[in-house]
This record gives structure tokens, C-alpha cells and sequence, in this order.
């Protein structure tokens, strides 16, 4: 009843909000088949990933890989329940439909568990959800002054908000901002005009697309589950084509395809991440909001197992030992992150937007003097 009352009073205050700052809801709606722009490259798309699924074990059951790595317990079980479609609908092995879940993915289950205050079918109805992502924009709009950085790829049917011709949906607030903190803390390494950024957990690639668009930035390397992996892909080779992202199956392919000196984006499941320390081209290791959400020993892995070339490490993650909904799960705060001792804090606030200050934190460390080049 005290949920009903506050959404009924959100509703008022939202129409409020949305006249001040003068947005409109919009969607181009679910897309059907004969609409579907470039067919042949998304055929091409597909059958890469049913190539990639055949490899690699969604749940990486056909591996032997660390123990911190692997899926298991209430992962395991998330994943099976929240991606059955997508399990069930490349298993079928019909490109058409596999085209299609993708290209309705903003419409779908297969955002879920990558996106932000509400789902599509939530929304018109989830007024509280949406007064915070309007406090949000509203706080952008402070910070940046307007909202011409927000608009992303238009290459797959999506719904939210716009200003004019200025259209974005409720990821592109914290993707934008999240680029923006990376490119910045980037300026602190000197004698480079280029750098390769390493993500870890980088969900159906809002950030990676906005760093690859950047001049600054040569490569985005992202290490995740599989399952975000190939949503990832799709989203991105939609706007760049299959020439500028790879996604990998095997360590051996990793050794064949990353190259750091190369403007690509390339996707690696998160079993082969001890494969990373080969390489020492890496300037920023970044994760946003999916550390706190693993065990303390899994982060402690990934902290400990840096290439020695990053300088940086940017992060927003828990700023309470929050639970899990439906789980026991407590998050890990980021002020208990086990940094490694030659990482110096530079940084550290509540996030923005507005919406996430009492949930995360944003830090910035940059790896001491005596060890810098």
C-alpha cells in the first residue's frame, strides 16, 4: 500500500520533471524481420556467435579454469533462470530468431541484469523508477551543461527519452559519465597520445562503444560471462562492423587475434583472464558496479592478476554491504577492495547521477611513482 501511495505521488512529480526538462518519452518499437537493416552482416554476426557457442560452455563446463572464475551456486543458478531464452533460442540454432532476439534486445529479457531503474514493460507504469533516472538526467544536465553526448547507436530499435533530436536511453547517463572519468584520468600517463583500456564485466557494451567512438583510446579489451559477451558483440559489430570487434573462444585465439596496436574492440570470456598478464600494453583497468556483486576472493583474483603496464584503475562499486535481492549474497563494499600497495588513491566520491550516491562509490587509483615509467 505505502509502494502504491508513493508511486501515485511520483506520477504527478514525474509529469512535472519531464515538463521542465523538456523530454519526451519515444521508442521505435520491436523491430519485425523484413525492417531488419543489413541482413547478410547480421547473419555473419550470428553465425559467429553459434560458432562461439558451440566452443565455449556458457557456463564453462568444458573447461578446467580457476576456481575464482567459474560459474557456480547463485550465478549459476541466475544465469539459467534470467538467460533461458537466450540459451534456448541459439540452441535452436535458427538465425532468424536469433537475429531477432538480438535486435529486440532493448525490449526483451536479454537487457536484463545490464540495465538500469526499470524494464521496458515496467516503465510506463513504475513511476518511482522513473523519478530517479528524471532526478538523474537533471543532475547531467548541471554537470554537462546539455545532453548532445548521450545520443549513441541507432543501428538497433531502442526506447527512452528525448530533447529535440537528442534521443538516449537510461544507460547512457552512466556510460557517458563513466567515459568521460576514464578519458580524464587517462591524462595523468604522460608521453602517450594512445591507450588500450581493460574492462571487466562490460555488459552489452554501452561504455566500450562510447570509448572506441574516442580518438584517444586504441583498444577496449572486456573480459565477461559469455552470455554478455555475444549480446556485446551483436550490439557492437550492429554499429562497427565485424572488422572492429572480436570475440574470442579459446586462450589460443587470444593469442592469435589481440593486438593491441590495432583500433578494435575485443571480447574475452572471463575463464582465460590469467592469459591477460601477457600482455603489457594495457594502460586502465576499469569495473563498474559488477565487483561488488562477485565473492571478495574472485575480486582479490582479478586485482592480483593486472598486466604490470596498467597505471590506472577506475572503479564505482558498492559503497554499503548491500544484499542481493533473493540471494544471501552480501556485496563487497569498494573500501575493502584489495587494491595492489603500489596503487596510490587519487579519488574517491559518492557517484553521480543523483540516483546511485547512497549505492556506490567512484574511485580512481594511479599506481605510484616509483614504479611508473
Amino acid at each position: 500500500m505505502i509502494k502504491f501511495a508513493i508511486n501515485c505521488v511520483n506520477f504527478f512529480r514525474t509529469k512535472s520533471k519531464l515538463q521542465k526538462l523538456q523530454l519526451k518519452f519515444y521508442s521505435d518499437g520491436p523491430i519485425k524481420l523484413e525492417k531488419v537493416k543489413n541482413l547478410d552482416l547480421k547473419k555473419k554476426i550470428v553465425k559467429k556467435i553459434l560458432e562461439f557457442y558451440k566452443k565455449c560452455d556458457f557456463l564453462y563446463n568444458n573447461f578446467e579454469i580457476n576456481e575464482n572464475l567459474k560459474i557456480s551456486g547463485l550465478w549459476k543458478n541466475y544465469l539459467l533462470i534470467n538467460k533461458k531464452d537466450q540459451f534456448e533460442t541459439y540452441g535452436s540454432g535458427d538465425l532468424e530468431k536469433i537475429i531477432l532476439l538480438h535486435e529486440n534486445m532493448f525490449y526483451n529479457s536479454l537487457i536484463k541484469g545490464l540495465w538500469s531503474y526499470s524494464h521496458y514493460n515496467e516503465i510506463k507504469k513504475d513511476y518511482t523508477a522513473l523519478i530517479l533516472f528524471l532526478r538523474d538526467v537533471e543532475l547531467y544536465k548541471i554537470i554537462f551543461r546539455n545532453f548532445s553526448g548521450l545520443p549513441t547507436s541507432d543501428r538497433i530499435n531502442k526506447w527512452g527519452y528525448r530533447e529535440d533530436k537528442n534521443k538516449f536511453h537510461f544507460l547512457d547517463i552512466s556510460s557517458n559519465s563513466q567515459k568521460n572519468l576514464i578519458i580524464n584520468s587517462l591524462n595523468l600517463i604522460k608521453n602517450k597520445k594512445k591507450f588500450n583500456i581493460l574492462e571487466i564485466g562490460g555488459g552489452f557494451g554501452s561504455l566500450a562503444e562510447r570509448l572506441h567512438d574516442d580518438e584517444k583510446i586504441q583498444s577496449v579489451t572486456i573480459f565477461d560471462v559469455p552470455s554478455s559477451l555475444t549480446i556485446a558483440y551483436y550490439y557492437l559489430c550492429s554499429k562497427f562492423g565485424e572488422d572492429k570487434v572480436d570475440l574470442i573462444n579459446s586462450k589460443n585465439e587470444i593469442h592469435s587475434k589481440l593486438n593491441l596496436n590495432l583500433k578494435k574492440i575485443y571480447l574475452i570470456p572471463s575463464a582465460f583472464f590469467d592469459e591477460i598478464k601477457k600482455y603489457n600494453d594495457f594502460d586502465l583497468m576499469c569495473n563498474f558496479a559488477s565487483f561488488s556483486e562477485m565473492g571478495f576472493k574472485t575480486v582479490k583474483y582479478y586485482l592480483e592478476n593486472l598486466p604490470e603496464s596498467v597505471k590506472l584503475i577506475v572503479s564505482s562499486n558498492s559503497n554499503k554491504p548491500t544484499a542481493r535481492k533473493d540471494t544471501s549474497h552480501i556485496e563487497v563494499i569498494i573500501d575493502n577492495f584489495p587494491i595492489p600497495k603500489n596503487f596510490d588513491l587519487l579519488f574517491s566520491t559518492i557517484q553521480t547521477p543523483f540516483f546511485s550516491n547512497w549505492r556506490y562509490k567512484t574511485k580512481v587509483w594511479f599506481k605510484n611513482l616509483a614504479t611508473n615509467d
